[in-house]
């Protein structure tokens, strides 16, 4: 593989260990703050599984001369997980376990199957817990909606498709990296992912019980 692919990979690797560092502290906040035995222990379960991600990624920059930098400021974490802390329960799963996990590992997927060999071996644990992280807010909120009325429903949907909106706005903000360079590097079009992150936002929405929708800056 080319080796200005290999560095857009490697940089890409370097957001997604930082992601996943970061998806570790907002589960360790929240921690202490969840509503049943069943919800923190799946809590604690997604702090070992992100530790395990953050050790596979980080050993995997090394190989690829890249020691792992956190992309996030310090400020922009502290944004962030402030931002985090102000949300509900149902709130904080929309956020991390349907967006962030159900939503954006799409990319993650897509960028995984035209990387090498060797990143595409550091995603693939990633990429199965990821999933399975998100599972846990689907039947969450699948169990809240059973419970609602149709006007519920519908208001709760209108808040999550903010969250989205936000956690996409916070993305901007706070990863200062060259996405698009980087995914032309690899072969992918800015275009073909959005269609992926549409998909999979409908996708994950009818999952948890909604009706399907999008955000509105993912049809901006």
């Amino acid at each position: 593989m080319d080796q200005n692919v290999k560095n857009a990979a490697a940089t890409l690797l370097q957001v997604y260990a930082d992601i996943d560092l970061l998806a570790l502290e907002l589960c360790s906040d929240r921690l202490p703050f969840a509503p049943t035995a069943e919800a923190r222990k799946e809590l604690m379960r997604q702090i070992n599984e992100e530790v395990v991600h953050f050790t596979i990624q980080e050993k995997t920059l090394q190989m690829l001369g890249r020691p792992f930098e956190p992309v996030i400021s310090l400020q922009g974490r502290q944004e962030i997980k402030t931002w985090f802390a102000g949300l509900d329960w149902y709130g904080f799963l929309a956020g991390l376990q349907l967006g962030i996990e159900g939503i954006g590992i799409s990319v993650v997927e897509k960028v995984s199957s035209h990387a090498d060999p060797l990143i595409q071996e550091s995603l693939r644990t990633p990429i199965a817990d990821e999933l399975r992280q998100s599972s846990f807010g689907v039947r969450e909120w699948r169990t809240r909606l059973s419970r609602s009325s149709a006007s519920e429903k519908e208001e709760y949907r209108r808040q999550v498709l903010g969250i989205f909106d936000q956690v996409y706005r916070m993305a901007e903000s706070h990863l200062p990296v060259p996405f698009e360079e980087c995914w032309k590097m690899m072969g992918l079009e800015k275009s073909d992912l959005w269609v992926m992150v549409r998909t999979r936002t409908e996708k994950v929405l009818t999952q948890a019980g909604f009706e399907p929708a999008l955000p509105d800056f993912f049809v901006a």
